[in-house]
């Protein structure tokens, strides 16, 4: 039983590594994102090109993109102008007639649009503010020129199953809108994990957080497993103690009293079983440098114990190595800790809760198995001193 609670001691220490590293990996993303690609808004305007048939009429398609986004409610999801151009194909290039013509695309294009919001966009722009309802929209969409074909068959379909009703019909453009979106959803994740594994890869090296070198440290070394162990578990209390707090928030606006003094009792639990000020600093009115300062402290805690991260130490065999086995060791203890940290943070928080709870169920049976096994002597029988006869 020993064996087994050290080796999920180990699996503890490495899923808590993998955990802080893919919130770093997350929010540097994020802001990679915010700040740079802006792909979300991309790839949802490559979308509604190929929506509005753009893989066959691509310049009629383009004018048509170009004016939704000129539509007053979408004008409003996006500062300044739109600034939307084709890129200009070869002289020598036959026109394609398979796939789109590929769009140059601005930073500031919306990365939402409501189901909703396009439908009713789409369908005023076909009226161009004629009467709303489905026998106008149809004649508007027969006559329109600035339409594909296909587009045309499309919505007539949509109107037509609409049993005259224009809300209906508002309905039947929101799926086909939304099933678009979820296509456009998958283009971004790729795109998304691709930016996530080239930062994930680069927070590795930097900080040479070796999978192999880590697990062999903390089979040895005791106190790093502990203390591992430890950080772990008062992180799963902060996201308890954030989830029970925002619970109690919800009962007191329903003014639940029952709730309330349920979910205050079980904080109270939470903030004494933590035992350290960490649990609090997800809560209002904490010093967000005192904060700061607990998590660092934390962090040179584990380097003074031994954990085997960084490059700064050149005679550490396991961060420096000195040989080509020890470096292809070192090759692939980095590449395994990149493709952990790019499953993401809510995968191994999952995975932490889960290595926790089956902790804690088997550590009571460790020490039990201890007192149990011991040999019980009746209080009138002397024990034999060693080297007596």
């Amino acid at each position: 039983m020993q064996n087994t609670s050290g080796i999920l001691d180990v699996a503890i220490g490495l899923v808590f590594v993998y955990l802080l590293l893919s919130l770093i990996c997350s929010a540097l993303t994020e802001a990679v994102e915010n700040l740079f690609t802006r792909s979300r808004g991309k790839k949802l305007c490559e979308g509604l090109y190929e929506l509005f048939g753009g893989n066959t009429d691509s310049n009629t398609s383009f004018t048509l993109l170009k004016e939704f986004y000129k539509n007053p409610l979408i004008y409003g999801l996006y500062h300044g102008d739109l600034k939307l151009e084709q890129q200009p194909q070869q002289a020598e290039t036959e026109p394609s007639h398979t796939s789109p013509q590929k769009l140059l695309l601005p930073v500031n294009l919306p990365s939402y649009i409501a189901p909703k919001t396009f439908a009713l966009a789409f369908v005023s722009q076909i009226l161009d503010d004629k009467p709303f309802d489905t026998a106008t929209l149809i004649s508007q969409i027969n006559a329109s020129s600035n339409l594909p074909a296909n587009l045309k068959k499309a919505l007539t379909l949509f109107v037509n199953t609409a049993d005259g009703d224009i809300h209906n019909a508002l309905k039947n453009i929101e799926d086909w809108y939304s099933a678009m979106g979820e296509r456009v959803s998958g283009w971004y994740k790729k795109h998304a994990q691709l930016i996530a594994f080239i930062i994930a890869v680069a927070i590795v090296v930097a900080g040479n957080v070796d999978t192999l070198t880590i697990a062999k440290s903390l089979m040895v070394n005791g106190n790093l497993r502990d203390q591992m162990v430890s950080s772990a578990d008062q992180f799963i209390k902060v996201d308890l103690l954030k989830t029970k707090q925002q619970a109690l928030d919800g009962a007191q606006s329903s003014n639940n009293q029952q709730q309330i003094t349920q979910l205050s009792a079980e904080i109270a639990a939470i903030k004494a079983a933590a035992s350290t000020k960490e649990a609090l600093c997800q809560t209002q009115g904490i010093d967000p440098q005192q904060c700061y300062n607990l998590q660092m402290a934390r962090l040179a805690e584990l380097n003074r114990l031994g954990l085997p991260i960084g490059w700064r130490n050149s005679d550490d065999p396991r961060t420096q190595p000195h040989s080509a086995e020890a470096w292809l060791e070192k090759i692939i203890g980095l590449f395994i800790t990149a493709i952990a940290v790019c499953l993401g943070a809510p995968f191994w928080f999952d995975i932490l809760n889960k290595f926790m709870n089956f902790r804690s169920t088997i550590k009571p049976q460790a020490g039990d198995n201890k007192t149990e096994n011991k040999p019980q002597q009746p209080d009138n029988v002397k024990v034999p001193t060693p080297g007596v006869g």
